[in-house]
């Protein structure tokens, strides 16, 4: 019996981030500003995932890769002052040298993830019934 391989198995493509639309409710301004704040600091494939029909512990996660244990740790140092500075306060979870730290807002959680540990949890498969979009990085942040 022969195996047809000739079909390639599609990956389907991430649409944008409809930053107006997210920054309706008070949930998607706090998203906007943790995906604004993790572009400032060069964070990678920042996506966000509307988990609001999946779960009740949050209304979005943020999910983006650092490429370091330095560079992640500063992705959520950067995070954790702009949100301080805009009345949010969040403890990060993850040691000095963890390759995921992950910061609780109450209705928006960041993930910042190794790009190995972030491929091995595959946390965008894990939530793949949620509304999954990327973020669209602005011109600067290139």
């Amino acid at each position: 019996m022969e195996i047809d391989t000739s079909e390639e198995t599609e990956v389907p493509k991430l649409t944008l981030t409809d930053v107006g639309e997210l920054e309706k409710e008070e949930s998607g301004r706090k998203t906007a500003l943790i995906c604004r704040s993790a572009e400032e600091l060069k964070a990678q494939g920042i996506t966000v995932l509307d988990v609001r029909s999946q779960t009740i512990i949050a209304d979005f996660f943020v999910i983006c890769t650092g490429t370091s244990n330095v560079h992640i740790r500063s992705i959520a140092g950067n995070v954790g002052d702009k949100m301080r500075e805009g009345g949010y306060r969040a403890k990060p979870e993850g040691d000095s040298d963890s390759l995921w730290v992950v910061m609780d807002y109450g209705d928006a959680i960041l993930h910042v993830l190794s790009e190995e540990t972030r491929e091995f949890y595959d946390l965008e498969r894990l939530w793949a019934d949620a509304a999954i979009s990327m973020w669209p990085q602005s011109d600067s942040a290139s």
